[in-house]
């Protein structure tokens, strides 16, 4: 049972209370024994008390209106869709696994490679591999080559059923995810830079969410955590430099997978073969995408929600309103209380961002000056339009956390999902990949080079994250030096993790290399994807199905970061084997099927 109170001043506040009541009480029950003020036991209020720190110097008057979970929820036709596709999404990999262990195929599938997820990872894109221009001669032959596998999948004739339910099989997924061959990546370090990137985004959304949604120490956890360096990989500073860093990495990998695409096509640059790239962008990106939505709406329909429970219905009612734009991947245009999975906005952005790639890519085989030209357009353009929008909302510097002031809803609604606000580190990201591809020899040669490098690079990352704590910006002048901070930091920032990577490829990583390159690493980058999509989904659901408020102390939140982080790694483990790895299954074969044709 939630008591909302509705304040007026100038504009509408509402304000909720969460109660635990029995079944019996009904919602008008309530709201006249709340006007009673009876639930105080002596001095001791239930209720919480109304926090005037959201009316400062003003008038206010109140209404109060009871409000129970139950038929808050109701199951209708879009949810009951919800539900069919989620489960669906369970049947099927249960009845391939019985189907292929019971031996009752008569032929065996013919397996396409199955290292092709370690490109399916959150911040990349199709492909991962550094191709390198083949001569027509030897793309007729990989052409010839191509027809003689397909005839030879011809003599073993299957039906469709037999190969859908072969692909959802878990004896042939499951292995895939422990399989650390060599990569064909640039550096198996891109593995070990985005499970870091990622457990910090857990990190700071479970402080995050947590601090927004029910702690009964907020004041406590403002006063301790959001200005200490110590807490940096909690939510302190500029936390969200890690979702910068997988820009990085995509538009890194965006670039390759392009040049693989003209490579395997023969073809050049024109609006056929951009068209296929970006519909190989799409095809990866949505199917796991949409299954999280039915998931959020189909689970979140059906759990028994504590008391706070606003939260998530607010995110069922937003995904019934709006999940056309996380369809179309233009949800980073939703305003961020309205947005269905706000979390997604990242893929929407990423996608955008990669209708530039076959542009680039375009300059860099023409005249390079042109490259350079364009590259400094776009830097200047997305750095002016950033500090321009800090300098008219006043922008926080960074992890900004009081919701009641104008600046912080612009910084979430105005700045930090848009495009153009956040292409810096993906162009970054595309300009390092073309400049590795058309690399003929090594760049550095000795290891003061490198050392050199190393410590630009420490440097610059040292410096980016303490200015965020020395720029003032709660001051009543608007430093300019804060407006330039806000438009190039991000785009720094990814410049020196450009840098690790690059070294890591030269050999000059040393035991940073090496720590990066963990096999482990490898294995939390396969699941990357699905992690991204559903940790914020579960760190709601546990907030959701708490019946008192959290309180804040640095083991607790440690605690519940290693609970979300365990939770998230099975999900994501079960949703990349039973959802993503079956449909790139079958986008693969689809996609040598109209192959065949072809030849």
């Amino acid at each position: 049972m939630v008591l909302k109170k509705h304040y007026t001043s100038q504009d509408r506040i509402d304000y909720y209370n969460g109660i635990c009541v029995p079944n019996s009480c009904r919602e008008e029950e309530i709201t006249a024994l709340a006007m009673l003020d009876v639930f105080k036991f002596k001095t001791i209020s239930f209720l919480l008390p109304f926090p005037s720190l959201f009316a400062l110097n003003s008038t206010v008057s109140f209404t109060q209106v009871a409000r129970c979970t139950a038929g808050l929820f109701p199951t209708d036709a879009f949810v009951a869709v919800c539900l069919l596709v989620s489960i669906v999404f369970i049947i099927l990999p249960l009845t391939g696994t019985v189907y292929t262990a019971g031996g009752w195929r008569k032929v065996r599938c013919n397996e396409l490679p199955s290292d092709g997820l370690l490109s399916a990872n959150y911040g990349s894109t199709s492909s991962t591999e550094k191709n390198t221009r083949k001569p027509k001669a030897e793309r007729k032959h990989s052409h010839e080559h191509a027809s003689e596998l397909l005839a030879v999948s011809d003599d073993s004739k299957q039906s469709t059923l037999d190969f859908v339910l072969t692909c959802f099989s878990l004896q042939k997924n499951l292995p895939a995810l422990w399989l650390t061959e060599p990569s064909r990546e640039v550096s198996l370090a891109l593995n070990g830079i985005r499970t870091l990137s990622l457990l910090w985004i857990i990190s700071g959304h479970t402080s995050q969410m947590t601090a927004w949604q029910n702690l009964d120490n907020e004041l406590e956890w403002e006063a301790k955590v959001p200005q200490n360096p110590v807490y940096i990989y909690s939510l302190s500073g500029p936390f969200y430099l890690g979702v910068d860093t997988f820009f990085l990495i995509s538009g890194l990998l965006s670039s390759w997978s392009f040049l693989n695409l003209l490579n395997c096509s023969g073809e050049e640059i024109g609006f056929h073969v951009t068209l296929k790239y970006l519909w190989n962008r799409l095809v990866r990106l949505q199917p796991l995408h949409m299954y999280s939505v039915c998931l959020l709406v189909g689970l979140y329909s059906i759990v028994p929600w504590g008391p706070l429970w606003e939260y998530s219905k607010l995110e069922v009612d937003n995904c019934r309103s709006v999940w056309w734009s996380n369809l179309l991947l233009i949800n980073n245009f939703i305003n961020g209380p309205e947005s269905c999975n706000g979390w997604t906005w990242y893929l929407a952005s990423d996608f955008q961002f990669h209708f530039t790639t076959p542009l680039l890519v375009f300059f860099s085989t023409k005249k390079k000056h042109w490259l350079i030209i364009l590259g400094t357009f776009l830097f200047l353009a997305t750095f002016t339009v950033t500090a321009l929008l800090s300098s008219i909302y006043r922008l926080p510097v960074a992890n900004p956390h009081d919701m009641r002031k104008t600046s912080t809803v612009m910084y979430f609604m105005g700045y930090y999902s848009k495009p153009y606000c956040r292409y810096g580190p993906f162009l970054v990201g595309i300009l390092l990949g073309l400049f590795i591809h058309h690399q003929q020899t090594p760049i550095l040669r000795t290891k003061m080079q490198a050392f050199v490098g190393w410590l630009c690079a420490m440097f610059t990352m040292f410096t980016v994250v303490v200015l965020a704590y020395t720029l003032d910006d709660t001051s009543n002048d608007y430093s300019p030096a804060i407006a330039i901070y806000q438009a190039i930091h991000r785009t720094i920032w990814a410049a020196a993790v450009g840098w690790i990577i690059f070294v890591c490829k030269e050999g000059y990583g040393g035991f940073i290399d090496k720590m990066l390159s963990w096999g482990i690493w490898t294995v939390v980058a396969k699941i990357s994807y699905a992690c991204y999509l559903v940790h914020p989904m579960l760190i709601l659901l546990y907030n959701g199905l708490q019946e008192t408020f959290t309180h804040y102390s640095d083991i607790n939140m440690f605690y519940l970061f290693i609970g979300h982080c365990l939770t998230t790694f099975v999900v994501a483990l079960a949703l990349t084997v039973m959802v993503e790895m079956p449909l790139q299954k079958l986008k693969r074969s689809l996609a040598c099927k109209h192959q065949e044709d072809q030849l």
